[in-house]
């Protein structure tokens, strides 16, 4: 059998994901500059958020003009009783004194040994009506107020189990937020939050130990309850509008 007929058994090198990817030199300069940025992005990232974690945030004042995020301290635990309870009905918010709440501060010692010996009376007068909001604004703490949000917007949302719509809020919180919220929830778990916008209670939604940047609320019943605060977040961000 002659040269010319015989098969080309040369061998060529096999193809390899690394020959695919980068056949030329500049291709895998650029692949290894993208990530060296990804990994020093992350990196800062990540130290910066330990930074800010750590720091001692000052007290915050109550916003009466505008967003007040209230610590409601609605959970029992050794060597504290709750002196209040979220209550939804007819798609709004009150707060009220639970059963097992101590009396107020201001009743005197002969109603708290008459109060303790009727204890259907008790029950009525402590649980009472719905606590006005200037009496949380001066007891409860200020988690977080206007300041520490950078932007919301809402989004709707269908329950088919009962053909109804709901809406949730979406919060960005600024570094400073992140950080306060991260702070106090994660030492009170499952407690509500009480969101006040001038003088109104529009949510308490319930805490969970996060340390992120968004927060969402959901479910929101009221479009125009949602509606009110991201609109109140977004345009004083960006405008001061009234």
């Amino acid at each position: 059998m002659s040269q010319d007929n015989q098969t080309d058994e040369t061998p060529y090198p096999k193809r390899s994901l690394y020959g695919t990817l980068f056949r030329e030199r500049g291709t895998k300069r650029a692949f290894l500059f993208v990530v060296a940025v990804l990994v020093l992005w992350y990196g800062y990232n990540y130290i910066h958020i330990y930074e800010i974690d750590q720091v001692k945030w000052p007290a915050l004042k109550p916003d009466p003009s505008g967003i007040t995020v209230l610590g409601l301290l609605d959970r029992n635990h050794p060597g504290w009783r709750r002196k209040y309870m979220a209550i939804e009905s007819n798609e709004a918010w009150q707060i009220r004194r639970p059963d097992d709440a101590p009396p107020p501060d201001d009743t005197t010692p002969q109603e708290k040994q008459e109060r303790g010996s009727v204890p259907a009376e008790a029950s009525r007068v402590v649980s009472g009506d719905a606590v006005p909001v200037s009496e949380l604004m001066s007891t409860l703490p200020v988690v977080l107020t206007g300041a520490q949000f950078k932007s919301a917007w809402v989004t709707e949302h269908e329950e088919p189990l009962f053909d109804r719509k709901y809406y949730a809020l979406h919060i960005v919180f600024s570094d400073e937020g992140r950080s306060r919220y991260w702070q106090f929830s994660s030492k009170h778990n499952k407690e509500r939050l009480v969101f006040v916008l001038g003088g109104r209670i529009l949510t308490c939604p319930q805490m969970v130990p996060m340390d992120t940047s968004e927060l969402t609320i959901s479910p929101i019943p009221l479009k125009s309850d949602a509606d009110e605060l991201s609109n109140f977040i977004n345009c004083h961000k960006i405008t001061n509008c009234p």
